[in-house]
């Protein structure tokens, strides 16, 4: 019975959700065309800041900085009707229903804060003319009355406004700052569903160089899930790509990696035979890590 659970294992589809994959794709797509655009301007997407007011890490959707101005951006894909009252940014959605998303520039404009704090702390300098620009990058959301004190684009806007300020390279103490921060570490599923987070161990004798690296690793894992292979002993590998010398692990059974994902209160098992891939975050540097995590 224990080759046949692992045969079910690596067979095994997990189908994304909806909205998931809509957010995703969108902030892949504004991403794309950011860059296109950005000319000598650096961009980070996913950069977590430490928060020691809050004992952990906010992480900012994407942050464009410039000689000339640094932008932070958070992307919303929301669909229905937008409206505002108090700050507040309050979708009304198809159904009707009416989710209240609190103040999201003002909560921005918060981790905004939080780097610039850092940057200072670090170098005594100051970050050049740093602005908070929130993108709403769904065509179907009905956007009524937005504050004419705050920068609300679409994509087409921001993408617009880049090509105006045609940025130059920024600081280099800045561009450190910034690459000293983490990001997510991701898990893809078969079928289609990711998972973000911070993976904790993986196992398979590579938990220490896991810890060394200082760019970002991807993990390419194939299954051998055919019928026949039933019969065979070493079903999976696992392959970090473009390392050198190579880096492979063959496996049997159902190893699990250790990852404390998003949105979830506790660090959990995660059976490697469901996925087919790893994204390793670099590790941050000292000034991008919350001491009490």
């Amino acid at each position: 019975m224990g080759r046949i659970s692992d045969w079910m294992a690596r067979r095994k589809q997990f189908e994304p959700a909806g909205h998931r994959v809509g957010g995703g794709m969108a902030e892949v797509r504004l991403s794309r065309l950011v860059r296109s655009v950005s000319g000598d301007a650096k961009v980070w997407d996913g950069l977590r800041i430490p928060d020691l007011e809050n004992n952990g890490r906010r992480e900012i959707d994407m942050v464009i900085a410039g000689k000339e101005e640094t932008l932070f951006v958070e992307q919303k894909h929301w669909s229905g009707e937008l409206n505002f009252k108090d700050g507040c940014f309050l979708q009304t959605q198809r159904s009707g229903n009416i989710i209240d998303h609190g103040d999201i520039h003002s909560w921005t404009e918060r981790k905004m804060k939080l780097i610039q704090t850092i940057h200072k702390e670090r170098t005594d300098e100051n970050i050049v003319n740093p602005k908070v620009i929130i993108v709403l990058s769904n065509k179907n959301l009905v956007i009524n009355n937005a504050p004419k004190n705050l920068m609300i684009m679409n994509e087409m806007d921001l993408i617009k406004y880049l090509e105006d300020q045609s940025l130059n390279k920024p600081e280099k103490l800045l561009i450190e700052t910034l690459e000293g921060f983490g990001t997510w570490d991701s898990i893809h599923f078969h079928g289609g569903m990711s998972l973000n987070g911070d993976i904790m161990t993986i196992g398979l004798d590579l938990d220490d160089w896991m810890i060394e690296i200082d760019d970002l690793k991807t993990l390419n894992i194939s299954h051998k899930n055919k019928f026949y292979h039933l019969l065979t002993r070493i079903n999976s590998t696992l392959e970090v790509q473009g390392e050198k010398p190579q880096l492979v692990r063959g496996f049997i059974g159902q190893p699990s990696i250790y990852m404390h994902v998003v949105g979830e209160n506790e660090p959990r098992e995660i059976n490697l035979s469901y996925l087919f891939k790893i994204e390793l975050s670099k590790r941050p540097k000292p000034w991008g890590v919350n001491p009490g995590e």
